[in-house]
């Protein structure tokens, strides 16, 4: 949901604007943005509306390069994402958690949360489902068609499944599209109980203190109020049409200088700023397409293309999001295979091991399949991956799956 995320932040900060009354395509925007969580549900979906032949001649015009039948695949590619609580969304105690003072967060499953995601290609069909009912995890894979959606050959998951072991059977009913649930409260008790015997320091979430969050989203404000224009392009299929744009080396920069002097206060896990703006960030305007019916946001679209130096006129990656504050039934299935944390680390852990035994290993640099254990790691090495919360019976599992020190590091600090 990058694109509603952004134009939300982007109207929030034309709404802390003196002027805002002034500009009634901005006021129209901030007010449907603003309203977004009052209800007690919201459906989502982003979706590429880009045609096979658009990203086929996107990747010519960029240098990458994407072959006719993966552009099939991702044309019409989209992901649903469905929420609905007791309550309104804004009140619910899981967004609230990412409030929580103390510098960490501790996520607590909140049963009055119930929530769907799912991946499904061009013709409807679910690749892959998430569902989270009564602090329930409900997950479905159709692995065949995954594979397919990579341009391999789906018999590749059967000889997978053939071969995998009886401790693995959990494994196996992934593999043949079964559902499989987990008990959220378990594992985050579990996960709770397991850093509390490994550290007497908090293993909660990196998260800015509230004094520096307040800073840095009024900074980000004067910058959006600076830099972005809201142009009222009537109507269209009934909605209300606003042209959001902004030039996009000009808002990079101004990000960059508003979040600078505050950099230091950051957690570690953040990462390290840039020291100036990318050469790739194009010096040019980009802009956001939204459409709002009876006053509420309705959908928005984005031209990808915007953000490439390379990609010249006629050259467009057209993606969509739809929005609605109306929201299908979620529910859990009935069928579904329960599985343990204790399920989990045992697959895990025997994957690794047969991976380790028989030479095709696990997944190393950049997830690329790789023979055998990882580089070893130094005492240094593991004693810097531990201080970043990950347990480290987590940290040599991955090690014997192939992963390296910085794969490793890359997935604790994202975590």
């Amino acid at each position: 949901m990058p694109v509603a995320v952004c134009a939300s932040v982007l109207a929030a900060g034309l709404t802390a604007c003196g002027t805002v009354q002034q500009l009634s395509a901005a006021q129209k925007v901030s007010k449907a943005f603003g309203a977004i969580g009052d209800g007690t549900a919201a459906a989502a979906t982003i979706s590429v509306d880009a045609t096979p032949e658009q990203i086929v001649a996107f990747g010519n015009a960029t240098g990458d390069k994407v072959e006719q039948k993966s552009a099939e695949a991702l044309s019409g590619l989209s992901v649903s994402v469905v929420m609905a609580a007791d309550k309104p969304l804004k009140e619910l105690d899981t967004f609230k958690n990412a409030q929580n003072q103390g510098g960490s967060q501790e996520v607590t499953p909140d049963k009055s949360l119930r929530v769907s995601y799912v991946l499904s290609d061009k013709k409807g069909t679910a690749l892959l489902e998430y569902r989270q009912v009564d602090a329930k995890a409900f997950v479905r894979a159709d692995a065949k068609g995954l594979v397919k959606l990579v341009g391999e050959d789906p018999a590749q998951v059967d000889a997978i499944a053939k071969d995998l072991p009886a401790e693995l059977n959990p494994v196996k009913d992934v593999l043949a599209g079964k559902w499989v649930s987990l008990d959220l409260q378990e594992l985050a008790d579990a996960a709770k109980k397991s850093d509390g015997a490994k550290s007497t320091t908090p293993t909660g979430k990196p998260s800015l203190d509230p004094d520096t969050a307040k800073q840095l989203t009024n900074s980000l404000k004067d910058v959006f109020t600076r830099t972005v224009t809201f142009e009222d392009k009537g109507k269209a299929d009934g909605a209300d049409h606003v042209l959001m744009s902004a030039p996009a080396r000009d808002v990079f920069d101004g990000v960059l200088n508003a979040v600078k002097p505050l950099s230091a206060k950051f957690p570690e896990q953040f990462g390290k700023l840039p020291a100036k703006v990318p050469a790739d960030v194009p010096d040019r305007k980009i802009g956001v397409d939204v459409y709002l019916k009876g006053g509420k946001f309705s959908s928005a679209t984005f031209d990808l293309a915007q953000l490439s130096s390379k990609a010249g006129p006629g050259t467009a990656f057209p993606v969509k999001l739809a929005f609605s504050q109306s929201a299908p039934t979620v529910q859990a299935p009935t069928d579904a295979t329960k599985l343990t944390g204790e399920d989990i680390q045992n697959a895990v852990l025997s994957l690794a091991s047969a991976g380790a035994g028989t030479g095709k290993g696990g997944f190393g640099t950049s997830g690329k399949l790789q023979a055998g254990p990882g580089k070893p790691l130094t005492d240094a090495q593991l004693t810097e991956l531990t201080g970043l919360g990950m347990p480290k019976e987590q940290i040599l599992m991955f090690n014997q799956l192939g992963m390296g020190y910085e794969d490793i590091k890359g997935l604790a600090q994202e975590g």
